[in-house]
């Protein structure tokens, strides 16, 4: 791979653009250190951009896929959710096998009839807690 570096004190914002012809393990770990904090690389249409962790609300399988839910967009990632768990900071918390949710983004909780919990977030997406997982919220939420 060529690399250039340039040098310039009179830029007003560093960046920096990488062109590669696929996503590689070892590029994607440098791609986090260099953006400072957890970022996880998402597709958007035919673009790949960085989500940080802090931005994403649900992340949930879906077809084989992730789906990455921010406040207004959803994004595929092509890693295995058992990957992806590896990476997330204590703001997750496990909704299912198949979901987790950002407890930071929470608005309310729906008590439903059923005994049955859905955590209603702040872009308004709904969630529902299986009945394995409910224990773990009330405890991550001091109830």
């Amino acid at each position: 791979m060529k690399i250039n570096l340039h040098v310039d004190a009179s830029i007003s914002e560093e960046h920096a653009e990488i062109w590669v012809k696929q996503m590689k393990p070892n590029l994607e770990s440098m791609l986090q250190y260099l953006n400072n904090n957890q970022v996880l690389w998402c597709y958007y249409d035919d673009q790949l951009k960085p989500i940080s962790l802090n931005d994403i609300f649900i992340i949930q399988t879906d077809d084989r896929k992730l789906d990455i839910s921010t406040q207004n967009r959803h994004y595929s990632c092509r890693k295995p959710l058992k990957e992806v768990k590896a990476i997330l900071n204590n703001d997750f918390i496990e909704a299912s096998r198949s979901a987790y949710f950002n407890f930071k983004h929470i608005d309310h909780l729906v008590l439903l009839n059923d005994g049955a919990i859905d955590v209603v977030l702040t872009n308004q997406e709904r969630i529902a807690i299986s009945r394995r997982k409910i224990k773990n919220l009330k405890e991550r939420l001091g109830l």
